[in-house]
């Protein structure tokens, strides 16, 4: 099995990094504008993309404020089921580590998932630092 992992420092507190992450307003802000999620543990959630040709569904597996999210993928979305957000407080700043792990082979799907997860966590690290960042549909610009 193969896992996708990025670690980036974000200048906010891990309880604003938290609340970026459970919220279907604030996820709207960085992932996708087609979000609808329960945030408690057992919630459920939706995340569309291409006019919905995607859909990502989540349930949530869990929470611990200010210190993790844990969804697990309940569809076909992708092939790997695991999807963790662990937060960190390091001075003034957060670390965030990310996984989507439970991929059967690193191919091109593996690939492109990294690429866009890259893409749309460098998009909440900016939402967090400048109130801006670049989710879906809007994330044509930074995918170039």
């Amino acid at each position: 099995m193969h896992d996708i992992a990025h670690l980036l420092r974000i200048h906010a507190t891990p309880d604003r990094v938290y609340d970026a992450i459970t919220t279907a307003a604030e996820i709207g802000q960085w992932w996708t504008r087609d979000t609808a999620i329960d945030a408690h543990l057992g919630g459920v959630g939706q995340f569309g993309f291409n006019g919905r040709r995607f859909v990502a569904q989540v349930v949530v597996e869990d929470l611990k404020p200010a210190l993790c999210v844990r969804w697990r993928v309940t569809n076909a979305a992708w092939p790997a089921n695991d999807i963790a957000f662990n937060l960190k407080a390091d001075g003034r700043d957060t670390i965030l580590l990310f996984a989507h792990r439970g991929w059967p082979r690193a191919d091109e799907g593996f690939a492109s998932a990294t690429t866009r997860w890259g893409v749309y966590l460098l998009s909440l690290k900016r939402y967090l630092q400048t109130g801006t960042g670049t989710p879906h549909p809007d994330d044509s610009r930074a995918l170039g």
